[in-house]
């Protein structure tokens, strides 16, 4: 029976070994999937499809979250620095589209503001005469 002890060690070695493997895939996939859905909110951002933008960002915060529960195996640290830094750079092009579409709203909000007041001021010379 003692022979046969370093076989069963070496197979629950190799089963942690392998559950830690899994995790990391799981997180590498994981990580993957955020720079993808990152990529589709810039495409919804661009075609002006906010909900859209905003249904993925939910997804992706919870997708994150999950990626990062455990942590990172020196092995892939290099990996999730460059797609950390591609993510970063996703987000700052989406955060200059929505600034954008931000300031396009607020410049519609004071024209429909001005064509307001000009229509106003228009009835009250029409009433007056």
């Amino acid at each position: 029976m003692t022979g046969s002890a370093p076989a069963i060690q070496s197979v629950a070695t190799n089963g942690v070994e392998g559950s830690a493997v899994d995790r990391q895939v799981q997180q590498c996939q994981r990580l993957a999937g955020v720079l993808t859905t990152t990529q589709q909110m810039l495409a919804c951002a661009e075609g002006g499809d906010w909900e859209r933008v905003a249904d993925l960002e939910r997804r992706r915060r919870d997708d994150l979250a999950a990626c990062f529960s455990a942590s990172v195996a020196i092995a892939d640290s290099s990996l999730i620095a460059e797609a950390l830094a591609a993510l970063l750079s996703l987000n700052e092009e989406l955060m200059a589209r929505l600034h954008s579409a931000r300031s396009e709203v607020m410049e519609s909000g004071i024209q429909l503001s001005r064509n307001r007041d000009a229509v106003s001021s228009y009835s009250a010379v029409q009433v007056t005469r």
